[in-house]
Formats: structure tokens, sequence, C-alpha cells
């Protein structure tokens, strides 16, 4: 199993936003205008529009679409920066988007909390993260062919090609290509998944895949290379 590149590796921080600022400071403006310097962030978001006015309570929350800056940079070691592709400020938390992996989204979550929580004498603790998220796509190569996997499959493969008239040629038969795992539903219907496929637009014989998981970077390649054991010697 070889890595081509990560397609996405979110991380998702969850917490209450307002226990960062207990005493209701007025630092929205400062905070966005210092988030967009300190990261490098090419377009930061329009407060107007996502800072509605207090409520009857004279509480500032976010708009439900949140806080978004896009293309900022962070320096994950001393001799690598990384791209922020994406990072969203919600009333439950933050979302950070790389093409780098979830770890070192991670740790720009945990920079930008520590950091922001000094410059603006903000209340942030590890403590109060009660759930922490992750989305990861990756891109692969293996040398594997789901075709082969179970020969049945491969026999209603061409059953298929038969039914859509797709006639001889190799280059329009239909092949199992797709492994999907799938949780029972949540409490909100959505399910948990693991995905393997065929990337999109390749050939079979160029052995490029697309996989997706609610996984750290790391954990998703060490089970696709599990995967990848299981697929070479199918039972």
């Amino acid at each position: 199993m070889k890595l081509i590149h990560v397609k996405q590796a979110r991380s998702v921080w969850l917490f209450d936003i307002q226990d960062l600022n207990p005493k209701g400071k007025d630092v929205w403006e400062d905070l966005v205008e210092w988030i967009k310097d300190t990261y490098t962030f090419a377009v930061a978001p329009d407060l107007e529009k996502a800072l509605p006015p207090p409520n009857k309570d004279g509480i500032s929350t976010l708009s439900p679409s949140g806080l978004t800056f896009q293309r900022g940079r962070y320096q994950a070691r001393e001799d690598s920066f990384i791209e922020i592709i994406s990072l969203t400020v919600y009333n439950d938390g933050i979302v950070i988007d790389t093409t780098s992996s979830t770890q070192e989204a991670d740790q720009f979550a945990a920079d930008l909390l520590s950091r922001a929580s000094k410059e603006f004498v903000l209340a942030y603790e590890p403590e109060m993260i009660r759930k922490h998220l992750y989305v990861s796509i990756l891109i692969v190569r293996a040398d594997v062919s789901l075709n082969a996997f179970n020969p049945k499959l491969a026999v209603f493969a061409e059953r298929i090609s038969e039914a859509l008239g797709n006639g001889a040629s190799s280059t329009s038969k239909l092949q199992f290509a797709g492994l999907g795992f799938w949780s029972e539903p949540s409490d909100n219907g959505v399910h948990k998944t693991f995905s393997f496929m065929p990337q999109a637009g390749k050939t079979f014989a160029e052995h490029r895949f697309y996989s997706e998981a609610p996984l750290k970077t790391e954990d998703h390649l060490r089970l696709l290379e599990e995967l990848e054991l299981i697929l070479a010697k199918p039972s």
C-alpha cells in the first residue's frame, strides 16, 4: 500500500465556544483579524454576516454557518509548513481541513486555542474539549484487483454489462469495484462508513484507490494496509 496523497484530513474539536470567553469580552473583531494575520489566511470571514446582533439576554452567538477562514499556513515543524485549507469556528467547536494529516490538524487546533487564549486572556483549557471527530480521505496505490475478490461477483458484473448492452469491449465491461462498511445509524440517522474503491477517472490498471473513513490519517492508512493483505489472498 502506497499513499499517493491525502485528499482531506479533517479534525473536529467539539466544545462550547462561549466557555472560552466566560466574561463576555468584546473580542470577535480583534480575534478574527489576529487569526487571519497569525496564520496568513488569504480569506477571512465577514463578521457582519457571521455575528448577528446579541440575543435578548445580550449574548452574542455565531450564525449557524460559523466563521470560515481559507488558505492559511501553520508551521507544524521547524522545517515544515502545512496548508490549512479551511478553519471554521462554530458555536459548538472548530473544524480544520488540511491535505497533510489529522495529526497536524490537531496540532494546529491546539496551537490556535492556546495562543489565542494567551493573546486575548481567554479561558481555554484542554479539558473543555468534549469530543474529537475525524474524516480521512486518502488516494492510495495497492496491487490488488477487487474484480478477483469473489468469482461470483465477477460473474454478476458480467451479467450487468450484458443487461446494459455494453458489448464485448473490455473497456465497457463493468467490474466489481468497491467495498463499503457501515455502522447502524446514530440517533440522528447518520452512519459511520468506511469505503474503498477505484479512484474515479483512473483505469483499473493504475491500481489507484479512493478511501474515506471517520478516522485519524495514520489509523486509516494502517487499516488499508491490513485490507490490502486480505484482498491479496481472498478466501
